[in-house]
């Protein structure tokens, strides 16, 4: 169980936060700060932040009040400088590995932070 996961609903991030003692996933979203909710199971957690999101826009509509914009909107592209050495390594083992220098990079950055198995990277090489 990850100590803090992080979703997207409609373009705003939710933090999912698991009490391992309780079990309960408290949710929160950083762009609605008086958003709080949560459940039990996970499934049930998002059900509810989706509901409790969608409650809100409806009444900041209602009122004809503006939505605030996503204040975390990422890409999935970033450039990084490394050094020759390092780059030629990368290459060489991606080779070796028979995927993209990009799949061979992105599962190594997951793995660092833990994010996602390697499987699911050389699909998108």
């Amino acid at each position: 169980m990850k100590v803090n996961r992080k979703e997207n609903l409609l373009g705003y991030e939710i933090k999912i936060i698991p009490d391992r003692e309780s079990g309960y996933f408290a949710v929160r979203f950083p762009d609605f700060p008086g958003i709080v909710t949560g459940g039990y199971r996970l499934e049930e957690a998002i059900k509810n932040a989706q509901e409790a999101l969608d409650l809100t826009i409806d009444t900041i509509k209602k009122h004809k009040m503006p939505l605030p914009k996503p204040k975390a909107c990422f890409s999935g592209q970033f450039n990084v400088k490394v050094p020759k050495d390092l780059h030629r390594e990368l290459v060489r083992k991606a080779e070796e590995e028979g995927v993209s220098l990009n799949a061979l990079v992105t599962y190594l950055l997951s793995q660092s932070v833990k994010i996602k198995k390697p499987h699911d990277y050389a699909k998108t090489g």
